[in-house]
């Protein structure tokens, strides 16, 4: 899990559908240097947003067109009137400030999410399309990882782990996904997460009038969807022991409990390495 795409832009780089719209009826050619830029707000209310994506290999083609050429020069005059950082991004003002690219998949994960939904509203995007640095991404994840995510067992930690804006979540990749502890499964287990996360998609799609808030607020959600939601925590439960668990603070006991396992180890293995490091030095 990495942050999404920071444009570093001063709003010059990213366009509202009118804008989009615009500029593709005075150069109808120009769909090419424009993608669908999504962040948490707009992937979880149904907002629609636009951005320029431009590399060296299209540059020269794109700023012949007078809008986007102007657009690239304000980008640049913001960087230099920036910070060390902003300045050093000013020689390349038609790119982001950092960009990252799938091959196969995303999952955008929210940063912000309202403390009411029993989770939060996380999901796989069209590859072309770029997600903002207002939300945390995994590219080319296996399937069966969503499903781990939009899991009861992974919000318990969430609840703990996660910072607040307001009484909204605050994810963190550092405190909430990556301490997150998890045990190895087979091939068959990841399988059958995966048709619960096909199951939660099909439920998804199913209501695809309605915006994600609406969805995953607790009060309207359709039964269907929690329904899948429900077996799919049935599912990644069964991963960490056979036996249900009778409350939530059993299982974030249960969880605690493999965190300081994985600490563990993981501070065994950094001595091991610090002292063949040091075997290795006083042979030199």
């Amino acid at each position: 899990m990495t942050s999404g795409n920071k444009p570093l832009d001063g709003g010059n780089l990213v366009l509202s559908t009118e804008e989009k719209e615009q500029l593709l009826r005075s150069h109808p050619t120009c769909d090419g240097f424009i993608r669908k830029f999504i962040g948490s707000s707009d992937y979880i209310n149904g907002n629609e947003r636009w951005c320029l994506w431009l590399n060296d290999d299209n540059l020269h083609e794109a700023i012949k067109i007078h809008e986007i050429k102007e657009r690239i020069e304000k980008v640049k005059q913001f960087r230099l009137e920036g910070g060390n950082n902003a300045k050093a991004k000013a020689l390349t003002p038609h790119k982001f400030e950092f960009s990252n690219e799938p091959k196969q998949s995303q999952i955008i994960v929210p940063r912000v999410s309202s403390i009411r939904r029993e989770y939060i509203p996380m999901g796989f995007v069209e590859i072309d399309n770029v997600i903002a640095d207002s939300s945390q991404v995994i590219y080319d994840a296996e399937p069966y990882v969503f499903g781990l995510l939009n899991s009861k067992m992974h919000m318990i930690w969430v609840r703990v782990t996660a910072g607040r804006l307001k009484s909204d979540y605050r994810y963190s990749s550092y405190f909430s996904y990556h301490t997150f502890p998890f045990p190895n499964i087979s091939t068959q287990r990841k399988n059958e997460i995966t048709q619960a996360v096909f199951r939660i998609l099909e439920e998804r799609e199913k209501h695809s009038d309605k915006t994600l808030a609406e969805l995953y607020d607790p009060n309207k959600m359709p039964n269907g969807l929690r329904e899948a939601h429900h077996q799919n925590d049935i599912i990644i439960e069964k991963c960490y022991r056979s036996t249900p668990f009778k409350s939530d603070e059993e299982r974030l006991e249960y969880l605690f409990k493999l965190y300081e396992k994985m600490i563990g180890e993981e501070k065994e293995r950094e001595a091991k390495e610090k002292a063949a490091k040091k075997t290795r030095n006083k042979k030199k």
